[in-house]
């Protein structure tokens, strides 16, 4: 986003003080530089906000790609294309026929699973610090989950409940089974969505934070997904005596009572090894490689102890599993929701300093209620350029954000 603001003589500017963010250029100058970039060849680099050369290259907007990732993105669509299609087509195989046996049944888990996405997208979205992730962004990501990771799982889980069967016995392994099979097929499956997208998208996860928050949308697009096809195998258990309210009876269960620890939680903590691998470049030392690895095996671990057999089926037990699992996210979400944050406020204070603001009210501009509270100083007819200086600003303090993750 290059475009520069129009001069015009005798137009009210208010003040710095007053919150607006100032142009980073002289009136002279023809061609807007983007924050904290620098020509080639020219000055020397701007120390990034922990005292290091920040790297120079011209910045790249949101939207864009970084040479060589171009080829790697379009692979990574199709790729994502493929799954989804070859998803669609298991789910259905999957679930036709009980779809076409119980036909408004499926329509009001559809509705309810329609409700519940729809929710679970606004939230998600909002909890990434800063700046909410796009939605050509989001929206893909939950698809991977609803029909990539699902279609395959359903006949993986299957195929591999039936193996257990052999090694264990069928009654041991029919309490274990889900334990030992899911968190390997269904962790990794939506896993693979959070790399498809850092690939397809890579601007849109570059640190540990997008990973957590690409990670909770996959997850919440499987698990719209597996609550229709639970509320639809409900009806068959409950002998079909009641479908609606069978199907009722178990979205409710699934969203309200365990729904703080289900997969968007599993998988929020597995896509934050995404975001540690991708804010080095996908080349990680041994530390960061282990911590990665430690952030899957807990997303593993915490999928093992809710399907499990531990602590019984009633409600102590349920609400047990259900607190390790939301906890573990919660205590991954807020490190690096805190490294992030304090990242960028430190970046934009130094942009503040360099362009004349307050280092306060530069600081301020890390939240978008700081933002829209500037704004609203603004004279209406000058909020759309201020608006677009602000959005350079923190996208630049974001990519050194990202530069010095887990560093």
């Amino acid at each position: 986003m290059t475009g520069r603001a129009p001069h015009e003589p005798g137009k009210h500017t208010p003040s710095h003080d007053e919150g607006q963010v100032p142009s980073p250029r002289g009136p002279g100058h023809e061609q807007e530089p983007a924050y904290g970039a620098r020509a080639h060849g020219t000055g020397p680099e701007v120390p990034g906000p922990d005292g290091d050369q920040a790297p120079g290259p011209v910045h790249i907007g949101r939207g864009t790609h970084e040479p060589g990732q171009r080829l790697p993105a379009l692979a990574a669509m199709a790729v994502l294309a493929a799954a989804c299609a070859i998803g669609l087509v298991l789910t259905w195989m999957y679930a036709s026929g009980i779809v076409r046996a119980y036909a408004w049944p499926a329509l009001l888990a559809s509705a309810l699973g329609v409700i519940t996405y729809l929710v679970g997208l606004f939230i998600f979205r909002r909890i990434r610090p800063v700046r909410a992730p796009r939605l050509t962004v989001a929206v893909p990501a939950t698809v991977w989950g609803i029909l990539a990771a699902t279609g395959v799982a359903a006949y993986a889980n299957t195929g591999m409940g039936g193996l257990w069967g052999q090694i264990l016995g069928y009654e041991t392994a029919g309490d274990w089974t889900a334990a030992l099979t899911a968190p390997l097929n269904e962790e990794i499956l939506k896993l693979a969505g959070v790399v498809v997208i850092a690939v397809a998208f890579p601007r849109a996860l570059r640190g540990p934070v997008d990973g957590f928050v690409l990670g909770a949308l996959v997850g919440l697009g499987f698990e719209v997904a597996e609550n229709f096809l639970y509320a639809l195998n409900s009806i068959s258990l409950s002998g079909a005596l009641a479908p609606a309210t069978s199907v009722t009876d178990s979205t409710v269960v699934r969203v309200v009572l365990t729904g703080l620890g289900s997969h968007w939680a599993m998988t929020a903590i597995a896509g934050t090894a995404v975001g540690v691998l991708a804010a080095v470049d996908w080349r990680p030392g041994p530390r960061r490689a282990l911590g990665a690895l430690g952030l899957v095996l807990l997303a593993m671990l915490g999928h093992f102890f809710f399907d499990s057999p531990l602590l019984g089926e009633g409600l102590v037990g349920i609400a047990a599993k259900v607190a390790f699992v939301f906890l573990s996210a919660m205590a991954v979400y807020f490190l690096v929701r805190h490294t992030h944050r304090s990242r960028v406020r430190k970046s934009l204070a130094q942009q503040g300093s360099e362009l004349g603001m307050r280092r306060s009210d530069a600081k301020k501009l890390a939240s978008r209620h700081g933002r829209n509270k500037a704004l609203a100083r603004v004279a209406r007819p000058e909020r759309p350029d201020v608006r677009r200086r602000q959005e350079k600003m923190v996208e630049e303090a974001e990519d050194r954000a990202a530069r010095h993750a887990v560093s």
